[in-house]
């Protein structure tokens, strides 16, 4: 029995615990509605556990990284039972914010070790759920895999099993489109993978030019890109909170600056700011990870703590209340800015904050905060921008309705064009 190809599957995060993730997913969610408003919309959880037997340091160790890569491709695309293994999707999904869930690196490095799911994967214990994830993309006319911000230069493996997923959706011949991500990869095995894998998808989607220049020095054809900045930029956000005069909120990636060294930096930022005359509260996308840290501040240095338990629109609207948002978090700066809130970017481990504001052609500068003095540059160049504020709000607000309209005329007809292709074969 033949299946009208009426769906999209859109391959994203269902359940998180970063309200940016949540604003993202919500995003594509509602840009695969505009795009196809005929067609169902399928939305998978990311990283799918049976493919976690398979480990980047096995593709790595082959004596032809490409071909190892391949064949594990093969053996996974070999399960698809055909589009009639799947039935029809819900018609409503919730992207789900669950802040009580564990910061993803507990226990990290014991679990990595012992590798639990790899186990359960290998005796077959997901493979039903992964059977129906193959049916789907069988009976799919496009998938739109939605990788987010887990393309880490530091921390290669996420990267691999989305790369895999995408890989064997398009082995089923599905067509595929990576989107919204950077290309800040160092690893050379997935160097060697990306270019030749990345030829074959319908459509790969960079968030800024950095990327775009990243992956051509890595051999990349930039026949199928197209670059968009975020999505989570066309989140709809409702009346602001009521603004409060003098008060700076901060958003601190904890994680990267512990793991790079300059966690204690941003203490100083906090006892400057307040120096300066600031009112200061700390906010976070990523309560889970950034909590233990955030308790310490507030011990220390008595600064309140806001924004926990919000869902990412109401986050925004939070956020749209400050004077200033300083962020070294890009989805607190995405959110901030889409409720007309000025922000001072500071950069994590990859160059996605900069290429963000370059993207949005913002007069803002970048603080990078693996140079000397960056915790007095934070507070100056927050000072100055509180003093500014009207004018650098007006410049933010135009910038992102811009954007906006840029992403809608960018994103709408390419993905309707790949997927006609699928619908005519």
């Amino acid at each position: 029995m033949s299946i009208a190809r009426s769906e999209v599957v859109l391959i994203t995060r269902r359940r998180t615990a970063n309200k940016g993730n949540q604003a993202l997913s919500a995003a594509w969610l509602a840009m695969a509605r505009r795009a196809f408003p005929d067609d169902a919309i399928r939305v998978l959880e990311r990283r799918p556990r049976h493919l976690v037997q398979f480990t980047l340091a096995r593709v790595a160790a082959a004596r032809d990284p490409r071909r190892a890569f391949d064949a594990i491709v093969d053996q996974a695309a070999r399960l698809a039972p055909g589009a009639a293994g799947v039935g029809a999707p819900p018609a409503e999904v919730k992207i789900e914010l669950d802040e009580g869930m564990p910061p993803p690196d507990r226990f990290g490095a014991i679990r990595k070790r012992l590798n639990l799911r790899g186990w359960a994967a290998r005796a077959r214990l997901y493979e039903a759920e992964y059977r129906a994830r193959l049916a789907a993309c069988q009976r799919a006319r496009l998938v739109v895999l939605n990788p987010a911000g887990e393309f880490f230069p530091r921390e290669p493996e996420p990267a691999f099993y989305h790369l895999l997923d995408a890989a064997v959706a398009e082995r089923l011949g599905c067509p595929t489109a990576m989107v919204n991500h950077t290309m800040d990869i160092a690893d050379p095995t997935l160097r060697q993978i990306i270019p030749p894998l990345y030829r074959r998808l319908a459509l790969v989607g960079f968030r800024d030019d950095k990327s775009v220049r990243a992956f051509r020095e890595m051999g990349g054809d930039l026949g199928n890109v197209v670059v968009t900045p975020d999505l989570a930029l066309t989140t709809p956000v409702g009346e602001a909170a009521p603004r409060r005069p003098g008060t700076v909120a901060i958003a601190i990636n904890v994680p990267e600056a512990t793991a790079y060294g300059y966690v204690e930096g941003w203490l100083d930022v906090l006892a400057g700011l307040r120096r300066a005359g600031l009112q200061i509260v700390l906010v976070s996308n990523e309560v889970p990870t950034d909590r233990a840290f955030y308790a310490r501040a507030r011990a220390e240095l008595g600064v309140a703590i806001e924004g926990e338990g919000l869902d990412h629109d109401r986050y925004a609207e939070l956020l749209g209340g400050y004077e200033l948002v300083v962020s070294s978090r890009m989805h607190t700066a995405i959110l901030a800015m889409v409720a007309g809130t000025p922000v001072l970017p500071v950069e994590g481990s990859s160059f996605k904050i900069t290429g963000l504001i370059e993207q949005l052609g913002l007069s803002t500068a970048v603080v990078q905060p693996n140079r000397d003095g960056w915790t007095t540059e934070v507070v100056t160049q927050a000072v100055a921008l509180h003093a500014r504020r009207a004018s650098v709000a007006d410049e933010v607000r135009r910038r992102v309705l811009t954007v906006q309209a840029e992403i809608d005329g960018a994103l709408v007809p390419r993905l309707r064009a790949v997927a006609r292709a699928r619908k005519a074969a």
